[in-house]
């Protein structure tokens, strides 16, 4: 952009002074030409890193889920394949339900003869003929029986594991066959949700004139020329370098060099991408556009759209 309005300025020049020759071309003319660029561009640049500051870190990510089950058994079908996108609910793995479904079957039938003990207790102790210990221990039975099965059926319904969002199963390892165990820590497949959360990276002094709410856009190589547009939804005023471990040492200072330290302003992007299944681990550049100065946004908004129409270009030499 920077190049494309010396360009215009210098055609400008030409039509003034070399062209039509309007004006002369002496020494003052020469001083006013040379320092109009200089001053116009240095306050061009510096405001818009206050107004519509620019980020060259945009970060993708997506939340990794590790699927684990909660039943142990063996599997009995894999539906599911590698990087097929999947809808919430839709079945991952099925285990063999077969003792899950008998532990059912028979607390049903221990059930339905408590409720029946249940009954008779309660018909005897209002007729004047029963104990009232023996209708407390019935209903104590009976509750005790309808928890276990509930917990047997929510057994049961573990024996058939579902997508927990939208997204895509990225590791899938499971095959029909396998035993798995209900161990917490031992994933059988890795699903990587399908919303994303982007973030970009600003320095401090980038961070005064954002405010949540504010239009962003942002692009990544992975979708040349395509500008993705978003909002600013937090600004993230925390990082690693701020927190002090819970210690009896002193805190140190001054020995280690300190990386330049960038703060975090979250993105949501707009609901016209929805369906756009951004990379994870995807590195791109945006802006924010502030409340402030807004005819600078456009500089900056054709500055990002020839960044981003650059990505069709593959320099590689093989």
């Amino acid at each position: 952009m920077e190049a494309l309005i010396l360009g215009i300025y210098a055609g400008i020049v030409w039509l003034i002074f070399f062209k039509y020759k309007i004006l002369p071309w002496n020494t003052v003319a020469k001083v006013i030409v040379f320092t109009i660029p200089v001053v116009g561009m240095i306050t061009l640049i510096l405001l818009l890193n206050i107004f519509s500051p620019s980020s060259s870190n945009v970060l993708v990510v997506r939340n990794s889920v590790g699927i684990v089950s909660q039943v142990k058994g063996r599997v009995i079908e894999v539906p599911v394949a590698i990087d097929r996108r999947v809808k919430k609910g839709e079945v991952l793995f099925k285990i063999d339900p077969t003792q899950y479904q008998a532990a059912v079957n028979a607390l049903s039938a221990k059930l339905k003869l408590a409720k029946l003990r249940l009954e008779q207790n309660q018909a005897l102790v209002k007729s004047g003929a029963g104990n009232r210990f023996d209708l407390e221990k019935a209903q104590a039975d009976f509750a005790e029986l309808t928890e276990q099965k509930l917990s047997a059926q929510y057994d049961l319904e573990q024996t058939i594991v579902r997508a927990p969002n939208d997204g895509t199963v990225v590791n899938l390892q499971l095959r029909p066959g396998a035993y798995v165990a209900a161990f917490p820590v031992a994933s059988v497949m890795t699903f990587l949700e399908d919303t994303p959360q982007v973030f970009a990276l600003f320095n401090q002094n980038e961070l005064h004139q954002i405010e949540v709410g504010n239009e962003a856009e942002f692009y990544v190589p992975s979708f040349p020329g395509k500008i993705l547009k978003a909002k600013v939804e937090a600004i993230i005023l925390a990082e690693g370098q701020g927190q002090l471990n819970a210690t009896g040492n002193l805190p140190t200072t001054g020995l280690n060099n300190i990386t330049p330290n960038r703060f975090v302003v979250r993105l949501a992007m707009h609901e016209r991408h929805a369906e756009l299944l951004l990379p994870a681990g995807a590195v791109g550049e945006g802006a924010v556009y502030t409340d402030h100065l807004a005819f600078l946004h456009v500089i900056r908004k054709v500055m990002l759209r020839i960044s981003t129409k650059l990505n069709y270009i593959i320099p590689k030499l093989h």
